[in-house]
């Protein structure tokens, strides 16, 4: 395991159960809010891979996984991802926390001994999708936005939930990517993986 990652062991030990694993990862870091996140999105996960025909044992874990690097202070994770050898693209600098996406990932394989790529994939594009997704990458990234408990009204989520049930995975997908778009001018960071993902969703949808 890579020296950087040690300080966040903290003494755990693991059983080889992932989700009780993750469990006591979270309970160690004093993070309830991640885990109690992190718990909801795995049972979505689970919930839409089914519904598609993806392995829901792989969306569950890479649900479980997903936000892990949340345990890294934002005001240091681009510094773990240049101890990791992580890529960082110019945009990430502006907004550090993004790179969270490609930590968990890191973190996934070095700490948690993943080593399935499709999970690993996943876990890498969970906030921000990418051209050429898989199904298990829009199913973990999607999972993740319609689980979310946030205040007030949020229609698109809404609108993007009962497109998934009805098994319009990418037109879900593409209610949330579009929501960000709209909403660009007001954000830290459009990822350009993100800009990508809504470029192929809209030409695939309407040949756009």
């Amino acid at each position: 395991m890579n020296e950087a990652l040690q300080t966040y062991l903290k003494d755990i030990q693991f059983s080889g159960d992932l989700k009780k694993d993750i469990e006591a990862f979270f309970v160690a870091h004093k993070d309830g809010k991640t885990l109690a996140h992190t718990l909801s999105v795995a049972l979505e996960a689970k919930r839409v891979a089914t519904l598609y025909g993806a392995d829901s044992a792989k969306a569950e874990q890479a649900a479980l996984l997903h936000d892990i690097s949340n345990v890294v202070p934002v005001t240091e994770m681009l510094d773990l991802a240049k101890k990791l050898s992580i890529e960082i693209m110019d945009e990430e600098y502006t907004y550090g926390r993004i790179v969270h996406q490609k930590l968990s990932k890191a973190m996934a394989r070095e700490i948690f001994n993943i080593t399935d790529p499709e999970i690993l994939d996943a876990i890498e594009c969970h906030t921000t999708l990418k051209a050429q997704a898989s199904l298990m990458d829009k199913v973990l990234f999607i999972s993740d936005k319609i689980s979310w408990q946030l205040p007030g009204d949020h229609q698109y989520l809404l609108d993007a939930r009962h497109k998934v049930d009805e098994m319009k995975l990418n037109e879900g997908i593409l209610i949330y990517l579009n929501q960000v778009w709209e909403n660009r001018l007001k954000l830290k960071l459009i990822h350009p993986w993100l800009i990508e993902a809504r470029v192929e969703l809209l030409k695939e949808l309407y040949e756009y």
